[in-house]
């Protein structure tokens, strides 16, 4: 008989519960565009009472699920970790459509490009993983983790000013494959996809729209994905 060491195994059922109630998990699907909302604006997205959604954070919070910051007399809510949104993404990929399931607004839009956490998904954060790996920029090391060559490290460094042991951290992968549930297929997590989409952002080839965690690919971004990557607009939009 296998036998069970519980003081080994992670608690899953803790973080279950917390995603059991429908309110609480869409405010934690809300949050990840990695930013800060206060109760009030997670409220209204989620429709629920300001009381609901006040009861929802304290147990989130109690949790370890989500973070707060106090700024002035406001508090702000963030997601806990990398990791809650890894498993955010990855349940949202299991779960698949249904009749049930929520339907963000802008659903096309949330298809073609937005940010997972503090990475770019969709099929924008896709035709980038494809590209680096077609090009042995990155390749797979293990099933879900990415290690960048030393070609890729050049073409980061001089087409997104992106240094490798700049953007390292102690305790997060450099580069971990991150399955998208829009799509299917695995986008680019961990440091790097962080980086990346940071210089997106910062170049302005992409842009945050201010009611939802997808992205607006600028004619700049279309520009650099077609010169640099291969990738057309037709291409991203599935025509």
């Amino acid at each position: 008989m296998l036998a069970a060491p519980h003081d080994r195994i992670p608690d899953i059922s803790r973080l279950a519960s917390l995603l059991a109630d429908p309110g609480r998990a869409l405010m934690l699907l809300l949050l990840q565009d990695g930013r800060l909302y206060p109760a009030s604006d997670l409220a209204q997205a989620a429709g629920l009472s300001p009381q609901a959604a006040s009861n929802h954070l304290a147990k989130l919070l109690h949790g370890q699920a989500v973070r707060v910051e106090q700024r002035g007399r406001h508090r702000y809510y963030g997601l806990a970790s990398p990791a809650i949104a890894h498993a955010l993404e990855a349940l949202s990929a299991a779960a698949g459509e249904s009749r049930s399931a929520v339907r963000p607004k802008g659903n096309a839009d949330i298809r073609l490009a937005r940010s997972c956490y503090d990475h770019l998904a969709g099929r924008l954060g896709i035709a980038v993983a494809d590209f680096l790996q077609q090009q042995q920029l990155l390749q797979r090391r293990e099933e879900r983790e990415f290690a960048v060559t030393p070609a890729g490290a050049d073409w980061l460094a001089a087409r997104l000013d992106i240094q490798l042991a700049g953007i390292a951290r102690p305790r997060r992968p450099l580069a971990r494959a991150c399955l998208d549930w829009s799509e299917r297929r695995d986008h680019i997590a961990g440091s790097l996809g962080a980086a990346l989409c940071q210089a997106f952002l910062l170049r302005g080839l992409t842009e945050r729209r201010s009611d939802s965690r997808a992205l607006r690919i600028t004619p700049a971004g279309y520009a650099f994905l077609k010169q640099e990557c291969g990738v057309g607009s037709e291409q991203l939009r599935g025509d």
